[in-house]
């Protein structure tokens, strides 16, 4: 029987869900799971479903039109600003224009600049306070600017003022989904939540391929105790497929869905596809990025996370990744500063202090032939590796190991003891030519 979208719906949320969570194991020596991207903002509504005059009716089609026009060649800060002035001479010439005031905001959101699409939105707000598509977007610009807090009160604000908004439902399943998945919160707690939400944007938008596709990362979730919903994962991926193939995250997914299965190198394909889509797409780059990093590709390492760094200056875990691939490459001045750049950036975490210890311990004591230079090194490889231990990680075995790492530094310690011991109890060495 062939199934159709809204029987394939139906029947993958009727299936009983398995308890319990899963984490993503870590990459070399950078505390980083491979992970998605929350979905895009509201899009644009192209015509104004309520009683407007004709000529605002008329000015806001063209401007429309003209944003249309300009999204086909693709986006450009030059394009952007252009599509959003000509929603904001809609909006200045018809001051109760709500629709002209968020577009004009999602013009300036389609290149990131996202000061300028915040107060569009909030503009938008004053007109109408519950305008439940500017709520959903100003939720997308606080989270991109590390506010979970009140990107999540806004998004819950939209959805309150229009039970049917799309973006805010899939981005607060979104938020849910990555509590499971850090171990913050319980599938068997949040499962269902999760669930209403996907369910009601698939009522309304059963095409909705950002639905599909966090669908798929839910069922991704317990699959260690259940492999069928990597079963389940699989499915929803070819419908959104079926759907669009030029959706990045589609592809970020399959990636993750490789991982679950073990096909590191297909995974790495899915990951590439997605950032050929999307080049400005952060975690997609990030996956790529451990990836090549496991297969000691360090060139290409620093290539991903240095184009990370592009759109994400105070990435921790980019930064983190670009000293690993510079220390890989030799370049050990350069990776020392990328640590010590991190463990400013966020001092609460283990990883970039475990790898100033590594550095020291494995690089810099071995690159001297003065073994108290080396004896120096060692001790300053501890000194990381000690702080590290009181630090947060999402990797246990950091831990473990940093411990290791100390016990192999005394140990080194003990062994340059003996060997400077030994050196200075030789007799000096005569001069060359001899002599009386």
């Amino acid at each position: 029987m062939k199934i159709t979208s809204q029987g394939l719906t139906a029947a993958l949320l009727a299936v009983a869900c398995a308890c319990g969570g899963s984490k993503a194991s870590t990459r070399q020596d950078v505390d980083q799971q491979a992970r998605s991207a929350p979905p895009p903002p509201q899009a644009a509504a192209p015509k104004i479903d309520r009683d407007v005059s004709g000529e605002a009716r008329k000015d806001f089609a063209r401007a429309v039109a003209f944003y249309q026009e300009r999204a086909k060649g693709g986006w450009s800060r030059e394009s952007c600003e252009e599509a959003a002035h000509r929603f904001e001479q809609v909006a200045d010439a018809h001051s109760k224009m709500v629709e002209a005031r968020f577009n004009a905001g999602l013009s300036y959101q389609n290149c990131r600049l996202l000061r300028d699409a915040e107060a569009a939105y909030q503009a938008a707000l004053k007109i109408q306070t519950n305008h439940a598509p500017s709520l959903s977007n100003l939720g997308q610009i606080y989270f991109q600017g590390g506010n979970e807090a009140r990107a999540k009160e806004y998004w819950e604000r939209a959805v309150q003022a229009d039970i049917k908004i799309a973006g805010a439902r899939n981005n607060l399943a979104w938020l849910m989904i990555r509590q499971v998945r850090d171990g913050r919160a319980s599938l068997r707690d949040m499962e269902e939540k999760i669930l209403n939400h996907l369910r009601s944007v698939l009522a309304v938008e059963n095409d909705n391929i950002e639905a599909y596709v966090l669908l798929s990362l839910l069922y991704m979730e317990g699959s260690d105790k259940n492999k069928s919903r990597l079963t389940l994962a699989k499915l929803l991926l070819d419908k959104g497929r079926e759907l669009g193939d030029k959706f990045a995250p589609l592809y970020n997914a399959r990636g993750l869905l490789e991982l679950k299965n073990d096909n590191v190198a297909q995974a790495l394909d899915e990951f590439q596809r997605a950032v050929t889509l999307d080049p400005t797409f952060v975690e997609a780059r990030m996956n790529v990025g451990n990836i090549v990093l496991g297969f000691r590709k360090y060139e290409e390492a620093s290539q991903q996370f240095t184009a990370v760094l592009k759109e994400e200056p105070k990435n921790y875990d980019a930064i983190v990744g670009l000293g690993i691939a510079e220390r890989g490459q030799k370049q050990l001045d350069q990776a020392e500063r990328s640590y010590k750049k991190a463990s400013e950036l966020d001092g609460r975490r283990a990883e970039a202090f475990f790898n100033l210890g590594v550095l020291y311990k494995d690089f810099r004591a071995n690159e001297t032939q003065d073994l108290r230079a080396a004896q120096g090194h060692y001790r300053t490889a501890i000194k990381y590796f000690q702080q590290s231990q009181g630090k947060q990680t999402a990797d246990p075995d950091l831990l473990r190991d940093s411990r290791d790492n100390i016990s192999d530094c005394e140990k080194n310690l003990r062994s340059l003891d003996d060997a400077i011991r030994t050196q200075a109890s030789q007799p000096a060495a005569k001069p060359a030519g001899g002599g009386k």
